[in-house]
């Protein structure tokens, strides 16, 4: 993340790819058009979507043992169409499990007692600041259920699609399609100034709007900096889980045959917020290792 968190306040416009950017600009419902738009740039009009409404993001369990999920944005189209929007940092070994968790619980709470097995079309589409595995390396990997031999497709009704940050043109001028374009702004919002190309092109107003920091509210501003320094702390807690609980901590905590190296490290990564498959990953402690920390 480049410059600091109060460089980035200074900005004109929010760092789209944090966390707190992207849910301010894009799943809220005062900023319905500019989620609508970029659900349309995706489709290239294979689906026309005229509105969106925003549905509660939390679901709970069914039981007190259950799992409670948190989509970045959950919405349903005049078509009764589901969409799960949702931006993701890294890659951790649970990731897939929990994007096929999420649709599950889609079709899930879709369900009525004594009712049939009917639901409305499930799409889950995941921004990524990274190339995921283990497809090829493209803009969009579209996931469907299907079967293996022929590739037939067995439903339309749910869907996974992931998109890359990575894959987006370095330059506006060489972005061809919209979603090439709404994922360059995604990418490099926080670079982009109202002298820009992508600005002046007028195109793009309703995102340009919804994420200039002028226009926030103090408390916004402030929540939006404490988040940044939130993302920083956190990316420094994993470049340190990388170098010292990976290269050295990891290699001295098993040759000495001590744990206590790799709680440590745990702990603190815990502690800054880092994703628990992350925490898994980097320190070779198991789930419930972790949450007895």
């Amino acid at each position: 993340m480049k410059g600091t968190a109060d460089d980035l306040v200074k900005r004109t416009f929010l760092k789209l790819s944090s966390d707190y950017g992207f849910k301010h600009t894009f799943c809220t419902p005062q900023n319905a058009v500019v989620l609508k738009n970029f659900l349309n740039a995706l489709f290239e009009g294979k689906m026309v979507i005229t509105d969106v409404t925003f549905q509660d993001k939390e679901v709970l369990p069914p039981d007190e043992n259950g799992k409670r999920i948190v989509y970045d944005a959950y919405c349903t189209t005049e078509t009764g169409y589901h969409f799960v929007v949702e931006m993701q940092k890294e890659q951790s070994p649970l990731f897939g499990k929990r994007m096929v968790f999420y649709v599950s619980s889609c079709i899930f709470r879709q369900g009525e007692k004594g009712g049939s097995y009917k639901f409305e079309p499930v799409y889950l589409i995941v921004i990524t600041n990274f190339n995921m595995k283990p497809f090829e390396r493209r803009l969009v990997n579209e996931v469907v259920l299907m079967e293996r031999n022929t590739d037939v497709v067995f439903t339309e009704d749910v869907k996974i699609f992931f998109l890359s940050l990575l894959q987006v043109h370095k330059e506006w001028d060489d972005c061809e399609t919209e979603i090439e374009r709404q994922l360059y702004l995604i990418k490099n919002m926080e670079n982009l100034n109202k002298e820009s190309k992508p600005y002046k092109c007028g195109k793009y107003d309703d995102m340009f709007k919804a994420s200039e920091i002028a226009s926030m509210a103090a408390e916004d501003i402030v929540a939006y900096r404490n988040s940044i320094m939130i993302e920083m702390e956190r990316e420094s807690a994993l470049e340190f889980a990388k170098e010292e609980g990976m290269e050295k901590g990891m290699e001295k905590g098993i040759k000495l045959g001590r744990e206590e190296g790799r709680e440590e490290v745990a702990r603190k990564m815990k502690e800054n917020g880092m994703d628990l498959g992350d925490i898994m990953l980097f320190t070779g402690l198991s789930e419930s290792q972790i949450d007895a920390l």
